[in-house]
């Protein structure tokens, strides 16, 4: 039990930003399921009306879309993406930030992750609520309740993943090596087209919103301008609002100087070069462990 608990935690020890978000998204899940076994306990016990108060209790962290309703819930905005009731919906969402969410954070960085992750389902709903509530013809077809998943988030950093490495080799079944450029652009397709056939344009309008946003993120970070930064920095703010603040220790210790410094810069590049290098040829999974801790490690201090 211990080392379950020991796994559970490493993400949030080591940095591990994809990590984080499995582990939160699959315990709200867990904890839906659970309080929805005690409420199906109760119905067949002869309580009916406790079949009505799962979904009275869901749409306090789903995102209604009603505006007059969001007005009183906007928290929901934020835990929307993390919820889920359907374990098909779990487990394709989380299988999609798996893959593609290693590959963003490999490259790009952790601390990039959750940015990305969060401000892509922010402008996910804001385009399904703007779409139903702005264009009549989309009226209709409005959901009754409310919205949840992680689509728009993961579809943000899908597409993030592609734009900066669109040659990247995945390996599928069956198909085989695939560029991730070919699988972003097919994923994008099934949301436009799940868009004109209203099944559930509500759901598909925000995915597009989510990888809109991933694109145009990777777009101006190569431009040296980087969305995270004020997410980061707003976030550490909150992290330092909760943490001990730690007695002080003077330690006094030898500075480098700017011969020894840059040196020892130039040693490290080298080596992630040759590391970047031998993935484009290799792919990721060639790398050894060594050199996959050389590259975590590199990432996290962008």
């Amino acid at each position: 039990m211990s080392s379950f608990l020991d796994d559970i935690k490493s993400p949030f020890k080591n940095g591990n930003s994809v990590g984080q978000l499995l582990v939160i998204n699959i315990s709200v899940f867990l904890i839906i399921i659970f309080f929805k076994l005690i409420l199906f306990i109760l119905t067949v016990s002869g309580l009916p009306e406790s079949s009505s108060l799962f979904l009275k209790v869901i749409s306090w962290i789903a995102l209604p879309m009603k505006l007059k309703e969001l007005l009183f819930k906007p928290w929901t905005l934020l835990t929307y993406m993390f919820t889920h009731y359907s374990v098909w919906h779990i487990f394709g969402n989380m299988l999609m930030l798996y893959i593609f969410g290693k590959i963003f954070q490999d490259y790009a960085g952790s601390k990039r992750v959750p940015a990305v992750y969060i401000y892509g389902g922010l402008i996910g709903a804001v385009l399904a609520l703007a779409t139903y509530h702005l264009i009549p013809a989309f009226q209709q077809f409005a959901p009754a309740e409310f919205m949840v998943g992680a689509s728009a988030g993961v579809m943000a950093i899908v597409l993030a993943a592609a734009t900066l490495v669109p040659d990247y080799l995945l390996h599928l079944f069956i198909l085989g090596p695939v560029r991730l450029k070919f699988i972003a652009l097919f994923v994008v397709v099934l949301d436009l087209i799940g868009v004109s056939t209203y099944t559930n344009a509500g759901g598909h309008l925000s995915h597009i919103g989510g990888a809109l946003f991933g694109y145009l993120f990777v777009v101006q970070m190569k431009k040296g301008k980087d969305f995270s930064v004020g997410f980061n920095n707003f976030l550490f703010r909150v992290q330092q609002l909760f943490r001990r603040k730690p007695k002080i220790k003077i330690v006094h210790k030898r500075s480098l100087s700017d011969e020894e410094y840059n040196q020892n810069r130039k040693i490290r590049q080298e080596e992630i070069d040759a590391i970047l290098d031998k993935i484009s040829k290799s792919g990721y999974e060639s790398l050894t462990k060594k050199e996959k801790e050389i590259l975590f490690k590199a990432s996290n201090n962008k």
